[in-house]
């Protein structure tokens, strides 16, 4: 450039980069030595060193940062949190538990597109009180195409849905508040016929076998026989999902 600097690139914005090395601090301090207390192929650290450090997370404002802030959240985009992902990652247990859950276990993304109750209900309370959810999408016949795999079918029953299925790899749906299920409720409808439904803890019928799939995690088999009380929110499951 003729007046003699370089251009240097994008730089980060310095409260991302502050932001970055706290979470950074975090990891190195404080959930890297909780691990080294529990056996190496442990999902996750102890309840009481978790706690110990999440309610420090939640005391510095960094609690469920990429929720909407005017629920609890921390309202970031998805560019400050991949950035801030790639730091909750780097310990033993980062690949399949990023923090060891410690900045907050936030609810499936699909859950803001319903409605105004659901959000409160169901969302709302999970960032408050850092409760397990679920994400029941994977099935025997295949997970990569859901659109074309889904076999669960839902079934509407009054002012309810009975699902009838299977759901594998679906992690902490045996400890899980509650969970969001894609079904299909009409075969010929393709993408269209894939509503999203809100399950409850404690449905009559739900059922959990585990398996154990070269990754540390509890991953479930879940199967689904003729259980109600399911909110849906019909027809729009993969565009909510992305």
């Amino acid at each position: 450039m003729e007046d003699g600097n370089e251009y240097q690139g994008y730089q980060l914005p310095h409260e991302l980069v502050a932001l970055r090395d706290q979470v950074k601090r975090v990891i190195r301090e404080e959930v890297i030595p909780a691990e080294t207390k529990v056996d190496p192929d442990a999902p996750e650290i102890l309840d009481e060193d978790y706690w110990g450090i999440a309610h420090k997370i939640q005391a510095a404002g960094m609690w469920c940062m990429g929720s909407p802030k005017q629920y609890g959240g921390g309202g970031l985009g998805m560019f400050p949190m991949c950035l801030l992902m790639e730091e909750m990652c780097q310990h033993r247990m980062g690949l399949y538990n990023p923090g060891a859950g410690v900045f907050g276990r936030t609810p499936p993304p699909v859950i803001w597109a319903g409605t105004e109750e659901q959000i409160q209900k169901y969302a709302v309370s999970t960032l408050k009180n850092a409760t397990y959810t679920f994400f029941g999408i994977t099935e025997p016949s295949g997970g990569s195409d859901p659109a074309g795999s889904i076999q669960c079918r839902a079934v509407r029953d009054g002012d309810h849905y009975v699902l009838n299925g299977t759901k594998i790899f679906t992690s902490h749906a045996h400890e899980a508040e509650w969970g969001v299920v894609f079904t299909r409720t009409d075969p010929g409808a393709g993408r269209g016929g894939l509503p999203l439904s809100l399950s409850k803890r404690g449905r009559p019928a739900l059922r959990h076998g585990r398996s154990r799939c070269c990754a540390p995690p509890p991953y479930q088999t879940w199967s689904i026989l003729k259980t109600a009380g399911f909110q849906s929110h019909s027809g729009s499951g993969p565009r909510v999902a992305v």
